[in-house]
């Protein structure tokens, strides 16, 4: 399998992986957060990130099978779901007073 195709799929993997926006909250209305997209690219980096380093954590037999490669977007996911979260709560951080 080739690395443009796995990365590819690592992106998407990461993507899938960008929380959600809050749903319904009572009065008032919480402040909306960071850029939407920010999250999302950051989503996507680190699903690509994740993919990599599970990919090199724990080498598959070569060629990459399909089963090896959706083993690696577990980790691609679990990474693009941490750097999105943290992404979204810098701004939270950096409020003062």
């Amino acid at each position: 399998m080739s690395y443009v195709i796995m990365f590819i799929g690592w992106a998407l993997a990461g993507w899938c992986g960008t929380g959600p926006k809050p749903g319904p909250w009572p009065l008032p209305e919480p402040d909306p957060g960071p850029n939407p997209w920010r999250r999302i690219f950051s989503g996507i980096i680190g699903g690509m990130a994740g993919g990599l380093l599970f990919h090199l954590a724990f080498p598959a037999d070569v060629p990459l099978t399909g089963g090896a490669f959706a083993l690696t977007c577990i980790g691609a996911y679990i990474m693009g779901f941490v750097l999105s979260d943290f992404v979204g709560s810098l701004k939270h951080g950096r409020k003062r007073g």
